[in-house]
């Protein structure tokens, strides 16, 4: 029995490993393909929605909450770290096409470097965050009683989506100038993400058979869509002086 259980843990341990790196690899692809195709396919691997999810599908499946936050967590990192190394091997942006032979070119090389380690710490330290974070709703909506399912629910349908409740903010509300094709295309790839986030959700209570109480779902998801919005406010902030 013992030896079962540790050949299906290294199993489940192997399976989640190829996740994490795959995840990472395609988020890394999102920005290399062209500005038509990564505006459809950068919200399905490779923003704040799509890996959020991937944290709560994890923690839905998984046996405990403990669990559920400690695989969230690791699987999060590895895409993280899968990530940042290919873009400091494969594609070298650190560099920014800056020639050995070009006056100070060690200088940028090394601030581009330091920039993708500030970086890569940003979002590791997003990736617990989230994990944790993540990794319980997910075992909330699964197995929570009925107002604890309503209310994790509520949470994910509304704050999940906020990278793109956000960016639709922005250009919407914030935005005074005219919406040329680059906001149409910020749009796009903002309804993509909710949309990801409105159907994984309704999936899995779908899956879980339990009615739930719509009013307490209702009034979490809208505050949650208040707190996604601004917590992604605050993410661009950063961002930008990074």
């Amino acid at each position: 029995m013992a030896v079962a259980i540790r050949a299906a843990l290294r199993r489940s341990a192997l399976v989640y490993a190829l996740a994490g790196v795959t995840l990472g690899a395609a988020a890394f692809v999102a920005d290399e393909v062209p500005p038509a195709v990564a505006q459809f396919v950068t919200p399905l691997v490779s923003s704040g929605s799509a890996w959020g999810l991937v944290a709560l599908v994890i923690g839905y499946v998984a046996w405990t909450y403990r669990s559920a936050a400690v695989v969230a967590v690791g699987v999060l990192a590895l895409s993280t770290v899968t990530y940042y190394a290919l873009i400091l091997v494969v594609s070298q942006r650190w560099n920014a096409g800056v020639q050995p032979w070009e006056v100070d070119s060690a200088a940028v090389s090394l601030s581009g470097l330091a920039s993708v380690a500030r970086a890569m710490t940003f979002w590791l330290v997003a990736s617990v965050g989230a994990g944790v974070f993540m990794g319980w709703l997910g075992q909330a909506v699964r197995r929570g009683t009925t107002r604890l399912q309503s209310i994790a629910s509520g949470i994910a349908m509304g704050f999940l989506p906020g990278e793109g409740t956000y960016a639709i903010f922005q250009i919407v509300v914030l935005w005074g100038g005219p919406v040329d094709s680059f906001h149409w295309s910020r749009l796009l790839s903002a309804v993509v993400q909710v949309t990801l986030a409105v159907v994984v959700v309704s999936v899995l209570l779908w899956l879980r058979r339990r009615s739930i109480s719509w009013w307490v779902f209702v009034v979490t998801a809208a505050a949650s869509v208040v707190a996604g919005t601004t917590l992604w406010h605050l993410v661009a902030s950063v961002r930008m002086v990074m």
